[in-house]
């Protein structure tokens, strides 16, 4: 018989908390080295060290785990318990990263490599992006190996290096190279795979929603080139690199993108009780839309990522022209990121780009991934909406796309459709949002608590076959 029995929330939970506080204090920083990103620690091979603590404990509850290197200092934790039925159902894969982004660590109001609990909250970079899952699905693997009973497929836990730099030596270089870690014995890929960034709660309006993200932009990073004429500082003229840069900058910046509405999308505005806002839209009245949005949500890192879902946005963070105040440059760079949406032509958008900036700069495509969507109506989705529901039920949950890009877009590519959850239950107001990448990041060990049991049933119904049909 399956075995989804629930685990026990408080030891887990406990346990769960212990292995979050030890991720945090290994400084995984990406890139690795960073001087300043780590608060002096040694980040140099902290992929690996965060992929030996994973690895370590798996294997002492007696599940396999390997440690995988691209190259030294940058691994990924793989472990597997494997089905105990003859004919199995292709895998579940549990995917998190262990790279975290820099600190600027005198902004922070406490260390945040330090892993500290204080007053029911746990502190430092990876609390929220994305250590606390890491913590989570150890903590599930775990439970269900104690538990023991049948399973109709094998459960993968892979726990990789390089997430916020594209995954080329984590999830894209193994889905590559090594795409049975990600399958079964058979050669049948996972039939799915739980990540990062869904599965929240969030507040609008008195209203708690659990976003279940079921899609993602598309990434099309993008270098805008310039040249010019070197000279004297002292003798200006118009063939001024740096010039040309700022002005083809400013041009993309000012470009407008109309908006659009994906069905997701639509659907997670009306589950917040926005349904104004898509409608004013559908009818292509942007400005009211756009006021709506403003009048209805009050969380502004909420309304900045609302609005990204209904455009492709074409964001400059990179800047470099000039090497010397008195010599006028001849080259200048820009790094310009572009986000998609589901639907959206890349190359054409570039070649947008290219007619609004002119003759000033070329446009120069380095990275280009698409968007990606999975099946909001699949068996694990139905799944994940009532373990939520059962654990609040005054709560609604929706499918939601989101903005930035994840290792979902490496499983894509073997045609594993891969689900945001990472069940918390956060109180109304709490800057959720805003500490992904940013300073202080943390998480209360209440939604630890809320969201552990959750993420425990679906997993132990998905793979012992009770729902997965």
């Amino acid at each position: 018989m399956p075995d989804s029995s629930p685990i026990n929330s408080e030891s887990a939970t406990a346990e769960c908390v212990e292995h979050l506080r030890a991720l945090i204090r290994i400084p995984s920083v990406n890139p690795p080295g960073t001087s300043d990103g780590s608060a002096g620690l040694d980040s140099n091979g902290g992929e690996t060290a965060a992929a030996a603590y994973c690895a370590e404990v798996l294997t002492s509850a007696g599940i396999a785990a390997e440690v995988l290197e691209t190259v030294p200092g940058r691994g990924s934790c793989f472990a597997r318990l494997r089905a105990t039925v003859a004919d199995p159902d292709p895998p579940l894969v549990l995917l998190s990263h262990l790279d975290v982004v820099p600190v600027d660590a005198e902004s922070w109001s406490h260390d945040p490599f330090g892993g500290e609990l204080i007053d029911g909250v746990i502190w430092g970079r990876g609390a929220v992006d994305m250590k606390d899952m890491v913590a989570m699905e150890l903590s599930v693997m775990l439970a269900l190996a104690r538990a023991g009973g049948e399973r109709s497929r094998d459960l993968i836990f892979a726990a990789v290096a390089d997430e916020e730099a594209g995954g080329l030596f984590g999830a894209a270089h193994w889905a590559a190279e090594r795409p049975d870690l990600f399958g079964d014995a058979a050669g049948r890929p996972a039939a799915a795979a739980l990540n990062e960034v869904g599965g929240y709660s969030m507040t609008v309006g008195g209203r708690r929603v659990y976003a279940i993200q079921v899609a993602e932009k598309g990434i099309a990073w993008t270098r805008l080139v310039t040249t010019g004429t070197t000279g004297h500082g002292s003798m200006p003229h118009p063939d001024n690199a740096a010039v040309k840069l700022a002005e083809a900058v400013t041009r993309l910046a000012a470009a407008p993108h109309a908006a659009r509405l994906t069905p997701v999308v639509e659907g997670f505005l009306v589950a917040l009780g926005l349904g104004a806002v898509a409608a004013s839209i559908r009818s292509g009245d942007e400005g009211s839309a756009f006021a709506a949005l403003e009048a209805l949500v009050d969380d502004p890192v909420l309304r900045r990522s609302l609005r990204a879902m209904l455009h492709d946005t074409v964001t400059t963070n990179v800047i470099q022209a000039g090497k010397k105040v008195n010599v006028i440059p001849g080259s200048g760079e820009a790094q310009i990121d572009v986000r998609t949406l589901p639907g959206t032509d890349q190359d054409a958008l570039l070649a947008e780009m290219q007619a609004t900036v002119g003759e000033l700069a070329r446009v120069e495509a380095v990275i280009a991934l698409p968007a990606i969507e999975a099946a909001s109506d699949a068996a694990i989705v139905d799944l994940m909406r009532s373990a939520l529901l059962e654990a609040d039920p005054d709560a609604t949950v929706a499918p939601m796309m989101i903005t930035p890009g994840t290792d979902a877009k490496a499983l894509a590519t073997l045609a594993i459709p891969t689900y945001g959850f990472a069940p918390l239950q956060l109180a109304a107001g709490m800057p959720f949002l805003s500490l992904f990448h940013g300073h202080d990041e943390r998480v209360p060990v209440s939604a630890l608590r809320f969201g552990l049991p959750v993420l425990h049933q679906v997993v132990s119904r998905f793979v012992t076959g009770e729902g997965s049909a």
